[in-house]
């Protein structure tokens, strides 16, 4: 019996292939961002097609796991980055077998690769893993499987997953604290230490500097601009309506994924299927979204921890939330940049749904004003951040052996 789940890995696959773009309520602009894009037409015999993609697969096991094990939300984004950066890197070494008489499976090489990622993170999950690597060698209906080496892909993925790892465990990345907190009246403050005060110092993918982007200074507190951004968190939480309620809880685990940035991940595969991406060109996609998240996540932090901004039911205790209050400062929105980012590159991957993705990454941001944690200048910098981010990966794509985007 499998220990976190008793789906097959196919069952896995046509899953993530069911799911459905909807458009958001709040999808009014669109990204901005250029260059082209990996779009095809969708197909729908998507699913059929999706039970070739072992990176969608894999992806779909990551976020089960997700679910199972609690990691805080910077954890989860990392692993999700270095996931998928070490499945591209094995669909290339894979298909740079057959340039020397080699017949290594692509697919393999993500099912080494994934193993060797997640059970570094989830150790207790080894032999599942192992035996989803098997079940896919054993499996017949993954195209391929019969004319290339299985063993040779999973060889070359698990080689792969040990490189990734060894790079990941000098990545500067820490939760410990050790920072001094700034008292000031308009500072942030907490009887615990902050979370995850010294992201900063993660060695981003994309970005040159945790700095790259900081936003400029949040309003002066006690400002006539601050003190209106505060009346209207105050206004919303004196007269939240239910649906301004719903989608504040909604994003605090949205699809029911605790470690938000899965639910981004699913949407991404979900577009994957629909548009039937092949293995190398889903994993690139994957890895794009998934380490410009990262990035995303590193440059918010920077600039919390930069303006230490106390959070409105800081300022006003009148404020009642409907939902936690993070424990780290207000300025800018996680959220808006995380999710920000994610919509920005998969808008630029699929031009057609840009808008309707960009509305999610406003309602992620403006949900985090319903619920009484953040302004709306948090949101503002966040969702710059993001297009900022999303930018300057899409324009730096070196992940692999080839620039974005993929042909």
């Amino acid at each position: 019996m499998r220990s976190f789940s008793t789906i097959s890995l196919l069952a896995r696959a046509a899953t993530a292939a069911v799911g459905v773009i909807a458009v958001s309520a709040c999808a009014d602009s669109a990204t901005g961002l250029s260059g082209a894009s990996v779009e095809a037409s969708p197909s729908p015999d998507a699913v059929q097609f999706n039970e070739a993609l072992a990176t969608v697969a894999w992806n779909a096991v990551a976020r089960d796991l997700t679910k199972k094990y609690p990691l805080a939300q910077q954890a989860g984004v990392r692993l999700f980055a270095y996931l998928s950066l070490a499945q591209y890197d094995a669909v290339i070494a894979a298909e740079d077998g057959k340039d020397h008489g080699e017949h290594p499976s692509p697919a393999a090489a993500v099912a080494g690769a994934s193993a060797e990622v997640l059970a570094a993170q989830f150790p207790a999950e080894v032999a599942a893993l192992n035996a989803l690597v098997s079940e896919q060698a054993s499996s017949p209906t993954w195209p391929g499987n019969a004319q290339k080496s299985f063993a040779g892909g999973e060889a070359i993925g698990r080689a792969i997953g040990q490189r990734i790892l060894t790079s990941e465990a000098s990545d500067g990345f820490t939760a410990a604290g050790g920072v001094p907190i700034p008292v000031c009246p308009g500072c942030w403050f907490s009887a615990t230490p902050p979370v995850f005060p010294r992201l900063a110092e993660m060695r981003p993918f994309f970005l040159t500097s945790a700095s790259q982007f900081r936003p400029p200074p949040p309003p002066a507190f006690g400002s006539p601009a601050f003190l209106a951004a505060l009346a209207e968190v105050r206004q919303i939480a004196d007269t939240r309506t239910p649906e301004q309620d719903s989608i504040a809880k909604f994003w605090v685990a949205p699809g029911g994924y605790v470690v938000i940035h899965s639910y981004n991940n699913n949407v991404a595969t979900d577009l994957i299927t629909e548009f039937h991406l092949d293995e190398r060109r889903a994993a690139h996609a994957l890895a794009l979204l998934n380490m410009a998240a990262m990035d995303a996540f590193i440059a918010s932090h920077e600039a919390k921890y930069t303006y230490w901004l106390l959070r409105p039911s800081m300022a006003d205790p009148g404020i009642t939330l409907a939902i936690g209050l993070p424990n780290h400062p207000s300025y800018p929105s996680n959220h808006a940049a995380v999710t920000g980012v994610s919509m920005a590159v998969l808008g630029a991957l699929f031009p057609s749904r840009a808008d309707e993705l960009w509305g999610r990454a406003e309602q992620a941001g403006i949900s985090r004003i319903y619920g009484g944690i953040h302004y709306r200048f948090d949101m503002d910098a966040g969702l710059t951040l993001a297009r900022h981010v999303a930018d300057w990966a899409i324009a730096h794509d070196v992940i692999g052996h080839e620039p974005f985007p993929i042909k």
